[in-house]
């Protein structure tokens, strides 16, 4: 080979090493340029309840120079390890994308959380967000699950915050570790202020109402504020039931004839509507008894109690609307046309609830503060369930006699649907009091 055939082989083989080498820097170059962060932003989770029940789920999305983005792994669901960031509050801890929120440190902050983030290998990129509760629309007050109303028992208030963009939270006064300060509220025990979150009810006294006010006022926002009324628990209660009759349930439709559909089921009858009930309350302070008569067309109860231990059910219901009946089978398929089942009859509607009661109380002045004691519900009665639909049709065994899982699962067409539920019947209405002597 030439010397001068050899230059050029060599000449060209250069050249192209060097233009390798040069795609390979601007190649590299580019990617640098393209891997360099921007800026950097904090995406919180403020759909839910925010961060008001100590937690708040969150994500960081970096952008880069040219325009890309990435977001962290966890809850934006994006391929950034959470290593790659550093997160900081002065009201919260971080475990990857969760917040876990000191809502004490919330409130000394003036209702708002702030998270700092940046990166871990470019610290000069970084963000803050801060979260502020929103503003309140109303409270309410109350007593936890389970609260028995004794007189004498100590009992503890809740107060539930509920704000403008519709999530509530609640806590109760005497929580340090609550989101709201203790002294935003002031709560009140029939209209006196009360000191101490937790306070001891009185102790029992005849004269005393069988029921007491708790209000609760938002300091200096006096248009932000709740009453409500609660009743003193008996230690023993009693419950009399006066209901209507339950509807009769509808009868089965029979099987349909070869080939044909099922009937529908019969409907269930209405329930009866509940008796007019009579209620007679007097108290006897010397003995301090309360004595309660209650009368229907149908029934007599009387009960002789004694006033703290005094808890009275009285269910003056409408009767359950009675049972719908079973739709009817389709009939059987023929030899001659063995796939022509029938189809099963939906079943019957259940039977419309009654009416409830109507209640005539008749008390005595001196028995009037107990009426609190008794509950009353004469809501109207259930609508009876509907009846099942009816078996398909079976179809007939074109391949000679039956198999033994042919008698046991016999195929068939399709089943009827179930019947609609009866209506709710009607309420009795508010019960008339009447004061005698």
């Amino acid at each position: 080979m030439s010397s001068h055939i050899l230059h050029r082989f060599y000449s060209k083989h250069l050249l192209l090493s060097f233009c390798v080498i040069l795609l390979s820097v601007l190649d590299f170059s580019l990617t640098a340029q393209q891997a360099t962060p921007k800026s950097l932003k904090i995406y919180p989770e403020l759909e839910g309840h925010w961060f008001l029940d100590g937690q708040l789920k969150f994500g960081c999305e970096v952008t880069y120079t040219n325009g890309g983005k990435r977001r962290s792994a966890g809850y934006l669901q994006g391929n950034v390890l959470w290593s790659e960031f550093n997160c900081s509050s002065d009201q919260a801890i971080f475990d990857r994308d969760l917040c876990m929120v000191d809502l004490s440190a919330v409130a000394r902050n003036g209702n708002a959380l702030v998270i700092n983030a940046s990166l871990t290998d470019y610290p000069q990129v970084k963000t803050t967000f801060t979260i502020k509760a929103p503003p309140v629309k109303q409270l309410r007050v109350g007593l936890p699950d389970g609260s028995r109303i004794r007189y004498g028992r100590t009992i503890e208030p809740i107060v539930t915050v509920e704000y403008n963009n519709g999530l509530s939270y609640s806590f109760l006064p005497g929580d340090a570790e609550s989101l709201i300060a203790a002294d935003s509220v002031e709560l009140y025990f029939n209209r006196e202020r009360i000191s101490s979150a937790a306070f001891p009810l009185p102790e029992y006294s005849p004269e005393m109402d069988r029921q007491f006010s708790l209000a609760v006022v938002w300091k200096g926002k006096p248009w932000l504020n709740d009453m409500a009324t609660f009743v003193y628990d008996g230690r023993d209660d009693v419950s009399i039931r006066i209901e209507g009759k339950k509807g009769m349930e509808g009868r089965i439709q029979q099987k349909a004839p070869r080939a044909m559909d099922g009937a529908e089921g019969y409907y269930g009858l209405s329930g009866g509507d509940g008796l007019p009930v009579d209620v007679i309350m007097r108290y006897d302070s010397l003995n301090n008894k309360l004595s309660l008569d209650v009368t229907s067309s149908t029934k007599k109860v009387y009960k002789l109690l004694d006033p703290r231990e005094a808890s009275i059910t009285l269910i003056a219901r409408g009767g359950r609307g009675g049972k719908g009946g079973r739709g009817g089978e389709g009939g059987d398929a023929t030899l001659m046309e063995p796939y022509a089942a029938g189809i099963g009859g939906n079943g019957g509607f259940g039977g419309s609830g009654g009416k409830g009661s109507s209640i005539v109380i008749r008390c005595t002045k001196s028995a009037e503060r107990f009426l609190p004691c008794l509950m009353i519900d004469n809501s109207g009665g259930d609508g009876g369930i509907g009846g099942k639909g009816g078996l398909g049709g079976k179809y007939s065994n074109d391949m000679g006699a039956p198999t033994f899982l042919d008698l046991l699962f016999p195929s068939r067409n399709y089943p009827g649907n179930q019947g609609a539920t009866g209506l709710e019947g009607a309420a009795g209405g508010e019960p008339e009091i009447i004061i005698i002597d």
